[in-house]
């Protein structure tokens, strides 16, 4: 036996506090005597707080092995109420859902603190803890991909559904907090029929790989799974399933549950509850929502066009299904920040999705990562991003995407070395992500890294020479280092491999830092020879004028921006194209205006 460190967790709503490792509730601070099944559904709830949990999920967890009526479960919430003093107050913490299940209300704040404990020997070899800017974080040592799956044959291969079963079995171990999980947008490429899993444990960093084949004939569907250690290609666990594609959800919730037990041993009662949402029960909108996510991870406009599609038939089909609306407010965002599309026509249609995916379930962190990308990047509220996405990260501490887009968030507002920290853990979630390499490039860019920013865009782009968003943010640190000719090649290239109007905007300022004024002209008029729907970022625009000294003309199309609510806009105060502008008269009321709606 070792002594370590292990956090504490206690909950607080109203006058209450809930310290579940002792099993132990205060009331102003007393003691109450709680009977030990009352108090195991009290954590469950509260856990939950906000959510709606089934009948038959809420038996199953407290009840695992017992055959028990619904009866039982209503007299243990209507002595758990007793124990809250619902009957003498007027404050209700649960709410009864007729017919479905029940919702703890109450506000809860949940608190943490570090103790010493035991730790055994055999414990610390499955899991060891670091100390990062002065906060412990558990670091789980198991880890693993879940490759797309193949088919059984090359004939009639489905790669949305092979995909789409690795994004879900994906998202459902992402609740295990002991494992980490390498995101989609990792696995993706590997979609071969034949693959070797220990080598591409070690190309993706993790000690387990789950591998599978999938077929789907008429209604029915045939899955084989395994669960591979990397280190000695060893099979620790295998499933077989032939089933009815509507039990596809049954199949899910057997090979997570096993995986996980065979990871972690143990599951809570609260990680089988987690590992078990579906977010729908209808196995056609559950396709959908697959489909509408694995053109979403595309990352491109098309990509996100079919991504709506997608995601609204899956709204069609079950209207409470809140990863759909997070998904299509995701792709909304995408197109009003990458697009040719004015914000003011899109961004509504991706502040409605995202309200509505946190209306009907704030517990999900894909609905709070949501909201926080769309109070970032277009309503300028960074308060209320910045609650949105540390509540994301809260929720599910492995969702790489959370953890870079507050990174960018960060980066924006000025907290350059905080984001540098939240973009490495998002790295270390994902670390063959294109995406979040190029991004860590432009925080270094916005922090005035510059040489850090031009290796950090090399290093992508030795896993991707095509990548153009690597070669964007390349540009632009030669850009401010006086490397004009590499800038410009940069830009070239990227225009080769992006249609975007953004990339030409960027060409033409680089050539106007160069001096080559004419050059950067005769792209503007080309530009404006545009078709009249392409929509021109006034954002951008105002940079070739901030390039070619023109300071004031440059202010006119930040104002311009603004009134078209440009989502590039966050970046305003922090951006160095923007520096030799700063002075200039109207400037300081513009970063004003665009703070308008933070209440901080």
């Amino acid at each position: 036996m070792t002594f370590g460190e292990k956090t504490q967790i206690a909950y607080e709503f109203g006058p209450y506090r809930l310290i579940p490792e002792e099993r132990l509730l205060l009331r102003d601070g007393q003691r109450i005597t709680v009977a030990p099944k009352v108090f195991e559904t009290l954590v469950l709830l509260v856990k939950n707080s906000g959510r709606l949990i089934e009948k038959d999920q809420l038996i199953s967890t407290l009840w695992p092995d017992t055959f028990v009526e619904e009866a039982t479960l209503a007299r243990n919430i209507s002595d758990l109420r007793k124990v809250l003093g619902e009957s003498a107050s007027d404050q209700n913490f649960i709410e009864t859902v007729p017919k479905r299940g029940y919702r703890f209300t109450a506000f809860v704040k949940c608190d943490t603190r570090d103790r010493i404990v035991l730790v055994s020997e055999r414990h610390l070899r499955t899991r060891m803890v670091i100390e990062e800017e002065v906060k412990l974080e558990a670091d789980a040592v198991m880890s693993i991909a879940v490759l797309p799956f193949r088919p059984f044959t090359a004939e009639g291969r489905d790669e949305i559904l092979e995909l789409g079963i690795a994004d879900a079995l994906i998202t459902r171990l992402s609740n295990i907090n002991q494992i980490v999980v390498r995101p989609t947008s990792s696995v993706r490429k590997y979609n071969s029929l034949e693959h070797d899993c220990s080598p591409i444990g070690r190309a993706l960093s993790v000690s387990h790989v789950l591998d599978g084949t999938i077929q789907r004939v008429a209604d029915r569907i045939r899955v084989t799974a395994q669960l591979v250690s990397v280190e000695d290609g060893r099979s620790l666990w295998a499933g077989k399933f032939d089933e009815r594609f509507t039990d596809i959800f049954n199949v899910e919730d057997i090979i997570s549950e096993q995986v996980a037990q065979a990871l972690v041993l143990k599951l809570t009662g609260e990680e089988k509850l987690l590992i078990a949402r579906r977010g729908t029960d209808d196995a056609e909108a559950h396709r959908l929502y697959l489909t509408g996510r694995f053109h979403w991870n595309r990352r491109t406009r098309e990509g996100y066009e079919k991504g709506i599609e997608h995601f609204n038939q899956a709204i069609q089909r079950d209207r409470d299904y809140a990863l759909a609306y997070s998904g299509l407010a995701d792709c909304y965002s995408m197109l009003g920040r990458f697009g040719t599309i004015r914000p003011g026509e899109i961004m509504p249609q991706a502040s409605a999705a995202a309200a509505t995916a946190l209306r009907l379930d704030d517990s999900l962190a894909e609905s709070h990562c949501s909201m926080g990308l769309l109070t970032h990047i277009y309503d300028w509220n960074w308060t209320k991003a910045e609650f949105h996405y540390n509540r994301a990260i809260e929720l599910n501490a492995s969702f790489a995407t959370a953890h870079h887009w507050y990174a960018v968030f960060l980066a924006e507002r000025g907290r350059g070395q905080e984001g540098l920290s939240e973009i490495s853990r998002a790295q270390r979630l994902d670390p063959v992500s294109l995406i979040i390499g190029a991004d860590k490039g432009m925080i270094h860019y916005l922090a005035r890294e510059y040489h850090l920013a031009i290796e950090q865009c090399r290093s992508t782009l030795e896993m991707d020479p095509n990548y153009f968003r690597a070669r964007m943010w390349l540009g632009c640190a030669y850009e401010q280092l006086g490397m004009h000719e590499q800038a410009i090649a940069e830009y070239q290239s990227a225009a080769s491999l992006d249609e975007s109007p953004y990339v030409l905007e960027w060409l033409a300022r680089a050539h106007a830092l160069s001096g080559n004024t004419e050059a950067a002209q005769k792209i503007l008029l080309e530009l404006v020879e545009l078709p009249d729907r392409v929509y021109l970022d006034s954002y951008y625009l105002a940079s070739v004028d901030a390039a070619l000294r023109e300071e004031q003309r440059a202010v006119k199309k930040l104002e311009t921006a603004v009134q078209d609510r440009s989502c590039w806009l966050s970046r305003l105060c922090t951006d160095p194209i923007f520096d030799s502008v700063r002075s200039t008269l109207g400037f300081s009321e513009l970063l004003t205006s665009v703070s308008a709606r933070n209440p901080s």
